[in-house]
């Protein structure tokens, strides 16, 4: 144990303790849980939520946390223009990392989101939590999607195809025609 870990201690529930009276009049209501074939974290879970403070809907954001169970993904975090600069998208990440407790990635965000993420990432280093770098583009994502594709189901159709082909290819390997009449 290091001489300053007490003392990092000390602000990091600091930090966290002005995170959890920010976001502590915030509800996120799940409209839509879903793991849909082709989405980004599939075999994962894809969601949409509601955001409301004080029991008013102000926003919505959509995220997945891929099948690892190791990274939250936001997709979406929209605020209505009326309620922006008020603490409300920074308290739904901090809800979101005490919730799953995982890193936060944002997906492709706008520029003009830049400064919130760069803010955002500020708040959860004082507090320890984790907010990644975004992934931009489909070369990322792709990367991403490699750690968790030994977990896609295998269509039936695609597995027959699989297999088909691995036998025509064991035949041919064998010196024996792959089908009659084929020389």
């Amino acid at each position: 144990m290091s001489l300053f870990d007490p003392l990092h201690d000390f602000f990091h529930r600091r930090a966290a303790a002005r995170l959890d009276a920010l976001a502590s009049d915030l509800q996120l209501v799940t409209q839509r849980s879903e793991s849909p074939r082709g989405s980004f974290v599939f075999p994962g879970t894809d969601y949409l939520d509601n955001i409301e403070v004080g029991g008013h809907p102000v926003g919505h954001v959509d995220y997945g946390i891929n099948p690892l169970g190791d990274r939250l993904y936001i997709n979406m975090l929209e605020i209505e223009p009326a309620h922006r600069g008020l603490g409300i998208g920074l308290s739904v990440l901090w809800r979101l990392w005490c919730t799953h407790q995982i890193p936060i990635v944002p997906l492709d965000q706008r520029t003009s989101s830049d400064g919130f993420w760069y803010r955002a990432r500020r708040r959860f280093e004082a507090t320890g939590a984790v907010l990644d770098e975004e992934l931009r583009g489909d070369q990322h994502r792709e990367l991403e999607q490699q750690r968790w594709q030994h977990l896609v189901p295998e269509p039936q159709h695609e597995r027959q195809t699989r297999k088909y082909w691995e036998w025509v290819a064991a035949e041919h390997a064998a010196g024996r025609p792959a089908g009659p009449g084929i020389q």
